[in-house]
């Protein structure tokens, strides 16, 4: 079986589950440990078993809400991709000052684009009524109408949520948002990995 393939298989398994917005637990451990079992022989001749591979092993981790083993992976790649995801999993851990600080050093990935793009379909501007918070409206307002993904905004919308809103509609965007930036980051990393696009 080819490493896109391996990859693929486990994708298909979390492809319809959106992971938490604050998890406490992982969502299936035996997929976990199908995660662990990828061999990164197949990752590619440039990444070998380097930062790339690992990566897509951290994604399937964070979809999982595998916090601390997406960490231990992510703590130890030191590129913008690695940064990401690093800051990912603090932000789903809640601590969301330590997130910004992974975002920050992750700075702007190709992917960013498409999840603005994402983010404008399922939030368009002046459909904002649905949402109850007042502060959590302003944020997905402004993110949505910004020329770039902003992660730090994201983040302080998560927070928000999480902390003091608790809005099912705002709830329901923001998850939205959350599956589709793991989607477009597990695309991202197979593809850096020497891997092909996945069909989940």
């Amino acid at each position: 079986m080819s490493w896109t393939e391996a990859v693929a298989r486990i994708g298909r398994m979390l492809a319809e589950h959106r992971p938490s917005l604050y998890p406490t637990e992982e969502w299936d451990d035996l997929i976990d440990i199908r995660i662990s079992k990828l061999s990164l022989d197949g990752a590619g001749a440039d990444s070998g078993k380097g930062d790339d591979g690992q990566a897509v092993k951290s994604v399937l981790h964070l979809w999982n809400e595998s916090l601390d083993l997406s960490h231990e992976l992510s703590q130890d790649m030191h590129t913008p991709l690695g940064s990401c995801l690093h800051g990912i999993m603090h932000r789903m851990e809640g601590d969301y000052s330590n997130a910004k600080y992974w975002f920050r050093q992750a700075g702007s990935l190709p992917v960013h684009s498409s999840l603005l793009e994402q983010a404008k379909a399922l939030f368009p501007i002046g459909d904002g009524e649905r949402i109850g918070s007042v502060t959590l409206r302003s944020q997905l307002e402004r993110l949505v109408s910004a020329s770039a993904w902003d992660s730090l905004l994201f983040v302080d919308a998560i927070a928000h949520q999480v902390t003091v809103a608790h809005d099912a509609a705002a709830e329901e965007l923001l998850l939205e948002l959350q599956w589709a930036e793991l989607k477009l980051l597990l695309q991202y990393a197979i593809q850096q990995s020497g891997g092909e696009s996945l069909e989940l």
